[in-house]
Order: C-alpha cells, then sequence, then structure tokens
C-alpha cells in the first residue's frame, strides 16, 4: 500500500509524458509552417529570376538567349526556373496600351516602334517582358477539409521593363 502511495505522487518523467503527447500537434503545425516559408522563398526567387532577366534587357538589348540565361544564372534554382514563354520584345503606348496589331494580324507588332502610332500623340516604346516558372514540390502534399496542397504548385514571376 505505501508503494502504491508513493508511486501516485512521484512525478519523475511526466514532462516526457506531456511532451510526447503534444508533440505530434507541434509537427502537424511547425511542418506546413515550415513548408509554407521554402515555398515563399522559392516565389521571391522566381521572381527575382524575371526581374533579373529584364534587367539584363535593359543594360544589354533585347536578345532572347541572353535575356533566358541571365533570368536562370540569377537564382541558386538553375536551369530549373523556365521562361514560360520566349521574352516578348513589343511595342506598347503609355496611355493606350498596345499598338494596335497590324493588318488585322492577332499580333503586335515588332519593334522598331513607329512614332505616329499613338492614338494620343505620344511615342511608343519598346518593352520586354520576362516571365519565369519554377516547379515547387512541398515537403508533404497533405488536404484538410477547405484546404488541399498538391503535390506539386507551379510557381511563377515576371517581369517588364522599358528598352527605349
Amino acid at each position: 500500500m505505501a508503494f502504491a502511495r508513493r508511486w501516485g505522487r512521484n512525478r519523475s518523467g511526466a514532462a516526457a509524458v506531456e511532451f510526447g503527447l503534444i508533440m505530434p500537434l507541434l509537427a502537424g503545425i511547425l511542418l506546413p509552417m515550415a513548408d509554407l516559408g521554402m515555398g515563399a522563398y522559392d516565389k521571391m526567387r522566381v521572381q527575382n529570376a524575371a526581374a533579373a532577366g529584364a534587367q539584363y534587357a535593359l543594360e544589354h538589348g533585347f536578345t532572347s538567349s541572353a535575356i533566358t540565361t541571365a533570368a536562370q544564372e540569377a537564382t541558386s534554382l538553375g536551369s530549373n526556373v523556365t521562361l514560360s514563354s520566349d521574352p516578348a520584345e513589343v511595342c506598347y503606348c503609355i496611355n493606350s496600351g498596345v499598338l494596335g496589331p497590324p493588318h488585322g494580324d492577332s499580333t503586335p507588332p515588332a519593334p522598331p516602334c513607329v512614332a505616329s502610332s499613338c492614338t494620343d500623340g505620344s511615342t511608343p516604346g519598346t518593352y520586354v517582358t520576362v516571365n519565369t516558372s519554377y516547379s515547387y514540390a512541398p515537403m508533404v502534399a497533405f488536404s484538410v477539409p477547405g484546404l488541399s496542397i498538391p503535390s506539386s504548385i507551379t510557381l511563377t514571376g515576371s517581369a517588364t521593363v522599358r528598352i527605349n
């Protein structure tokens, strides 16, 4: 009987038991938070790659392959960052948007831009758009009611710059 009373009052190991009960809950909260942070960081790197490609076009002019290389070398993701489409060089009017397609064609005119083409009388400019993408794989794909995390998420970045 004395042994049972002593054993009932003994609290050694209680913290270990409590930690063992709480640990799955903590892991269930911290793992998705770490995954979300890594995804946000990769999203920033993909956006920075697009900005680096646009910056290259601003400094060196339009060369599709060089812009692609500059975008991929700007991040540690390297060639895993892909350009969604080739960098586009188009003419825009600052106030009225894309210059009208020539002769009913569906594509905007390629540079050099025609100075008298803007409807408001302003001078059109040549713009380069760089679109990047990266396939991010979360550490854990899971689903809870109202929220599901797929096994792969495509992160995108875009940057546009006027080069003249």
